[in-house]
């Protein structure tokens, strides 16, 4: 029974532990959805009850008191009364007013424009963490696989070493001096397999956080060399304006602003609007005074109506709102100034770095398999005994700093594509298109 358990609870922790393989295009919809996405569209989300705010400022305003106070009861006309010398009733009291506002110079209108253009902004930030995200994605797959081609090349290496070893101690014409040469080489390089399986560990924890997955892998576990077509520069610059997210952004901005200003300067302008005022007060054990002439302001209901003015003046407040509305302006205007002229230098040190990184990645592809013919021909000569270690630790340092090279040169290739595609606001892979 004992071991049963424990059979089924060891076939439970290899079922929950198995990888889940990952595709590019799946970690990419996964950092389109990812936590960080959907809090930055809680933003968005106050952004539209802005919308409420604005037009609650420019609807019908009612307001109502109503209460209840302790009174002396009076008696008596409006020549001669008396009062209680206690309290012994109480003041019933109603009020009502109305403001309809009519007419305020198209405050509204300038108010509603400014939080389209504000939720335009918010959107376009949305879009920018997922364009962060996923410009993380690439970084973390091509991570893995750089890792993962290095550790399988490493692996293969210890191999082909431990082979020759094993040839060595057979062979009699072999020198003691090169057996030992080539294990302490050995050494070295089982020591460098485990600094590049930290390095497949760390891209594995990235994978982690964008997939939110316990255990993930992709399902290509080398990288491999992939040129892809990708429009000249000056394509790329003259459609900055419409696809980089920082340029739309401050071009949105300084348009929703410079409404947002316009708005709140119309807010010194007093509002044109319907007035209407209700006044109610009763007490039960206080005379009412019939006499229209009489002030009587325990017993009276008092109606009113007209058109005038809605006039808040204030002392500084709505002042300092103009001046930040005008800083904020200001703001967002050196922004885009900003990136108008330094977006296309942005772009071409981008450009220039992916095409030296494609040009290192196609050489060194060709030097790597010269490297491997080459490597072949001495250890054959090595097993053999004719030829000394030292030839063939140098030909399996050269192979591997030419591969590590390589496979870093198609890292690199990756990155400053997925660089480029960031920063241009569009996609340049055509697989992921």
């Amino acid at each position: 029974m004992l071991k049963t358990f424990f059979f089924f609870t060891s076939l439970f922790a290899l079922t929950a532990a198995e990888a889940r393989p990952y595709q590019l295009k799946e970690l990419i919809e996964k950092a389109k959805v990812h936590p960080e996405v959907k809090i930055e569209q809680f933003e968005v989300d106050k952004a539209n009850v802005l919308f409420d705010r604005i037009d609650g400022e420019f609807r019908p305003r009612l307001s109502l008191v109503s209460g209840i106070g302790p009174n002396k009861s009076v008696t008596g006309t409006p020549l001669r009364s008396q009062q209680s010398s206690r309290i012994d009733t109480y003041t019933y009291m109603a009020e009502i007013q109305l403001k309809i506002p009519l007419y305020a110079f198209n405050r509204e209108k300038d108010m509603h424009e400014a939080a389209q253009g504000n939720l335009k902004v918010k959107e376009l930030e949305v879009q920018k963490k997922q364009a962060t995200l996923i410009k993380k994605v690439k970084e973390y797959f091509y991570g893995y696989q750089y890792a993962a081609s290095l550790n399988d090349f490493a692996g293969s290496t210890l191999k082909d070493l431990d082979e020759v070893i094993a040839d060595m101690k057979d062979n009699k014409k072999a020198k003691n001096e090169d057996l030992t040469k080539l294990v302490l080489f050995r050494s070295l390089a089982q020591v460098k397999k485990y600094e590049i399986e930290k390095g497949l560990a760390q891209a594995l924890l990235g994978l982690k956080f964008i997939s939110q997955d316990d255990n993930p892998t992709v399902e290509q576990d080398w990288i491999e060399f992939n040129q892809r077509e990708v429009p000249t520069l000056e394509s790329i610059n003259k459609n900055l304006g419409n696809t980089n997210i920082d340029l739309q952004r401050a071009n949105l901005g300084v348009d929703a602003k410079t409404k947002f200003l316009t708005g709140e300067k119309k807010s010194q302008l007093p509002v044109i609007g319907l007035f209407s005022s209700f006044d109610w007060k009763n007490t039960p054990h206080s005379t009412e005074q019939s006499s229209k002439f009489a002030y009587d302001p325990y017993n009276k209901s008092d109606f009113s109506i007209g058109i005038g003015l809605i006039w808040d003046i204030d002392f500084g407040i709505k002042s300092s709102n103009i001046s930040n509305a005008r800083i904020e302006l200001e703001t967002v205007k050196a922004q885009q100034n900003f990136a108008i002229k330094n977006l296309p230098i942005q772009m071409e040190k981008i450009y220039l770095d992916l095409v030296e990184a494609q040009k290192k990645a196609s050489e060194l592809e060709k030097s790597y398999k010269t490297s491997k013919k080459l490597l072949n021909n001495i250890a054959s000569g090595v097993a053999l005994g004719i030829t000394p270690a030292k030839d063939i630790i140098e030909s399996y340092t050269l192979k591997a700093q030419v591969y590590q090279q390589f496979v870093e040169a198609v890292y690199n290739y990756e990155l400053k594509l997925a660089e480029l595609s960031y920063e241009a606001g569009a996609e340049f892979d055509p697989a992921l298109k």
